[in-house]
């Protein structure tokens, strides 16, 4: 592949970083990870289902314990509620607050309705695509690197 258009994607990564920076401001403490986890349990208990913290770390495919650290997080803030499985103690669930819900109703319903519609003439396509090829590049990426390839 042309070194040109890697540093171009490249470039453009760093574009996507600026946009996120372009979020409306948060809470103090909160980071857009946190904002990304409101909307992951929101996302997961859509269906009515008890969401459990292991349903997260699943839903980002991270670590438990990565997900449990930000949810405490939230916890402190005010954001969610954790609750054990009455059946399984081991198991915590995890609800959004009220706060929580007001917070997913700002930062994510209301502000992704906003940028579709200032984005709403570029095709879908294009962003079905783009999403897709940050992924497949942080996959391929993540499992690499490059010290190993200069021995």
């Amino acid at each position: 592949m042309d070194t040109a258009l890697v540093k171009r994607f490249l470039d453009s990564c760093y574009n996507a970083k600026r946009i996120i920076e372009l979020m409306p401001k948060l809470p103090a403490g909160m980071s857009p990870r946190h904002i990304q986890v409101i909307g992951a349990v929101c996302e997961l208990g859509s269906s009515g289902e008890a969401v459990r913290v292991s349903d997260v770390s699943e839903y980002f495919n991270v670590t438990r314990p990565s997900i449990t650290k930000l949810i405490n997080e939230l916890e402190d803030m005010g954001a969610v509620n954790k609750s054990p499985d009455p059946g399984d103690r081991r198991v915590i669930h995890v609800s959004l607050t009220e706060l929580g819900e007001q917070y997913y109703d700002f930062h994510i319903r209301k502000y992704h309705a906003w940028i579709a519609g200032l984005l709403s003439e570029i095709d879908e396509e294009h962003f079905r695509i783009a999403a897709e090829m940050n992924d497949r590049v942080y996959e391929i990426l993540s499992t690499q690197k490059m010290e190993d390839h200069l021995k």
